[in-house]
């Protein structure tokens, strides 16, 4: 058989732990099971059991967050005073969930609310002119941010010299100070005296500020999405009201699906949110759920983290990127089925626009890169004329995923652009960007993923800064790596090892999928091409035989010969597969390999894991 190389480097778990045998028995879970949770800081059996069954009870009080009393005060003086509360939101799903939550919860307080959401292209992230000015025009005299705001200061000035209190809740980074453009630009005049409120952070404060990446705050976990921080203050208004748990316990599902579609780390109350937020949304009673979950093809499918990240979430935030967000609104706060029903038909029909839109953009900056020979750099920067500002960032994010290298892709339009970026671990983009700053008029967003506004005049300068700052980080940041968390027999791969892997659930940031690798795999069957480009095999070890797909790889099929003998090192991640109303184990294939030549590989870690 000819020789199949790996894509990527594959980085080996350290020495097993001694004791898995016995935890094991005391659990009731597989031997490998207990290592991969151990591996994962989970040492003792209590904090299995915590991880595999998370608690409600786990989720800490939300006056522990900063400004939540005197927010929580002021919304219910609203509404005992019938004054008319604005719910400001994001539009992405994140920011949906938040303003579906806090509307439903005052409405049902009997408040006078009413919501906004922004237009991306037209307005722009964050708190908005045109935002405010709707407020305005229709009597609010609290507007109530979800998922923006924390560094808006030029709208919450203006908010302040119109009357109009505002409470912002978030979980953005709080910038610390002007950028270097912004502080030169107000020096040579070249902004107007209202929009250099943007580059000073002390020109006006909310009356309220709930986010727990403050610099000043002493809330334990800083990572909640914007649609948790949100459930923070819709329970301490419920709970200040005396209002009964149940109506709480109602949001869950909001919750979960923002939590999860956000990519935020799913560690601590993320997982408790998410977790109880996976049956939340299968046992929702709103039509737009139920709806939903119909034209994604999943209505009679367990759901898991992947369905709600990759199957529900693009197809709401369809709305944001190719539309607007108030249809996804819509379809959460709708009581009525056929509107719901006919609400989630538009979104699947956005999502295939936003779909076609990403592939042409993709296949564009993809060209870029490679005829310009940007991926020597160890960062990356494409930008062009007439890119659409919605699927900027997915594109960033599969730029991230072939090139392993931070990417910023830029949309133009006239003399300047806005950018969306995505990082590899182990660089902060935001960080990053705030070295950058000088080349930049706005930027904001979280380690791994940004945003930025920039001049095409500066824009080759910024992109050669940026280059630039990587330069000081080790190549291996920058090499596809894959972290594997176990080397077992796939004998080991058997259904009550995959049962308990599916209470890890849900998968995301900080909670990947374990990565195993199994050596010397025996190829069984004959290898078969399907859909586009994929690969579908059989694979074998001892007694052992289980399905495989490799995503992308039908090219390597040529390299497989079953029945000869030949085997393969491979990477996986374990699943269920259901096809045809069977239901069956199969490997997820993130890499693999020739066997041949790999006894290194082979010796050096076949007693590290059971």
């Amino acid at each position: 058989m000819p020789a199949v190389r790996p894509t990527h480097h594959w980085r080996l778990p350290t020495q097993t732990e001694s004791d898995l045998l016995s935890l094991g028995r005391e659990l009731e879970l597989p031997e490998l099971v207990v290592n991969l949770l151990r591996r994962r800081g989970y040492s003792t059996a209590d904090d299995i059991r915590a991880f595999l069954d998370p608690s409600p009870a786990r989720l800490r009080k939300p006056e522990l967050l900063p400004d939540i009393v005197p927010a929580t005060e002021r919304i219910i003086a609203a509404i005992k005073r019938r004054e008319r509360i604005l719910i400001y939101g994001d539009y992405d799903v994140d920011g949906v969930t938040g303003t579906v939550l806090l509307v439903s919860v005052l409405g049902r307080l009997g408040a006078d609310v009413i919501y906004y959401l922004p237009h991306r292209e037209a307005e722009g992230y964050g708190f908005s002119a045109q935002g405010l000015g709707f407020a305005a025009e229709r009597g609010a005299k609290l507007i109530v941010t979800n998922d923006c705001g924390s560094n808006d200061h030029a709208t919450l000035a203006a908010a302040r010299d119109a009357g109009i209190d505002v409470i912002v809740t978030d979980h953005h980074e709080v910038a610390a100070g002007r950028s270097q453009k912004a502080e030169r630009r107000i020096q040579k005049s070249e902004v107007p005296e209202t929009e250099s409120a943007i580059c000073d952070l002390h020109s006006a404060k909310p009356m309220a500020l709930v986010n727990p990446k403050r610099a000043d705050s002493k809330y334990p976990f800083r990572e909640l999405a914007g649609v948790g921080v949100a459930f923070k203050l819709a329970w301490s208004v419920l709970s200040a009201l005396g209002r009964p748990k149940q109506e709480l316990i109602a949001l869950l599902d909001l919750v979960g699906l923002g939590t999860i579609a956000d990519i935020v780390p799913l560690t601590d109350e993320n997982r408790v949110l998410a977790r109880i937020g996976l049956n939340a949304i299968r046992q929702s009673p709103r039509p737009g759920f139920q709806a939903l979950l119909k034209v994604a093809g999943i209505a009679d499918k367990p759901l898991t983290g992947y369905s709600v990240g990759f199957m529900l979430a693009p197809r709401l935030n369809a709305a944001g990127r190719v539309g607007h967000a108030e249809l996804a609104a819509r379809l959460l706060l709708t009581g009525d089925k056929a509107e719901a029903a006919t609400l989630a038909a538009e979104l699947d029909s956005l999502n295939r626009s936003r779909q076609s839109l990403e592939e042409r953009i993709l296949a564009q900056a993809t060209t870029l890169v490679e005829t310009g020979r940007l991926a020597d750099r160890k960062t990356i920067v494409v930008a062009a004329e007439g890119w659409h500002e919605g699927v900027i960032g997915i594109v960033a994010a599969k730029l991230v995923d072939r090139f392993s290298r931070p990417c910023i892709v830029v949309a133009l339009k006239g003399e300047k652009g806005k950018g969306s970026g995505r990082s590899v671990t182990g660089f902060n983009l935001h960080a990053a960007l705030a070295a950058c700053s000088g080349h930049l008029l706005a930027f904001g967003g979280h380690k791994y993923a940004a945003g930025l506004s920039v001049t095409r005049e500066d824009l080759a300068g910024f992109s050669s800064a940026l280059a630039a700052y990587a330069d000081g980080f080790p190549e291996e940041v920058f090499e596809p790596t894959l972290h594997i968390d176990a080397v077992a027999p796939i004998e080991k791969i058997d259904d009550a090892f995959v049962t308990a892997l599916e209470k890890f659930e849900p998968f995301g940031p900080d909670n990947a999928s374990p990565l195993l690798a199994s050596l010397g795999i025996e190829v069984v069957g004959y290898p078969r091409k399907v859909g586009k480009n994929h690969l579908k095999l059989s694979v074998r070890s001892g007694e052992r035989t289980l399905e495989a797909i490799a995503w992308g790889r039908s090219a390597e099929i040529t390299n497989l010969e079953a029945g000869t003998g030949s085997r393969l090192d491979i990477c996986y991640t374990v699943g269920r597969n259901t096809y045809g109303g069977r239901t069956a184990t199969q490997l997820t294939l993130r890499d693999f390999r020739t066997a041949e030549g790999n006894d290194e590989f082979r010796s050096s870690n076949s007693d590290s894991n059971p």
